[in-house]
């Protein structure tokens, strides 16, 4: 990889919106897993014996997802937190990779000489 431009960005993004981007993504997917695992108990509860292995094995599914969920977006938490941290920040500069407002390349540029 020779490039320092991080060619993973959209348009307008940068890399410390990526993270924040990322952490919501991860943290909203863990909240509606946990709604699920919710729903799947109470459906558990009222189960017919013949159902109640299916939940079971749905259930340690959903708690397996969890776990990974969880650890994502704590770790992402953490790399948002730190990146919009006014040390950070003033520690890595304005002009750092990590806040420059990334912008397509193969956009054609105009001459603007007169």
């Amino acid at each position: 990889m020779n490039s320092k431009e991080p060619r993973f960005l959209a348009e307008n993004q940068s890399v410390t919106s990526l993270v924040a981007q990322l952490h919501n993504y991860f943290h909203n997917s863990y909240s509606r897993d946990k709604v699920a695992r919710s729903t799947l108990l109470s459906q558990i509860e009222a189960a017919e014996d013949g159902q109640v292995l299916e939940f079971q094995k749905q259930l340690r599914e959903i708690d397996e997802e969890l776990v990974l969920l969880g650890i994502l977006s704590d770790s992402l938490s953490i790399a948002d937190r730190l990146l919009h941290m006014r040390s950070v920040r003033r520690e890595l500069g304005p002009t750092s990779a990590a806040y420059k407002i990334h912008h397509d390349q193969s956009s054609p540029v105009q001459d603007k000489t007169a």
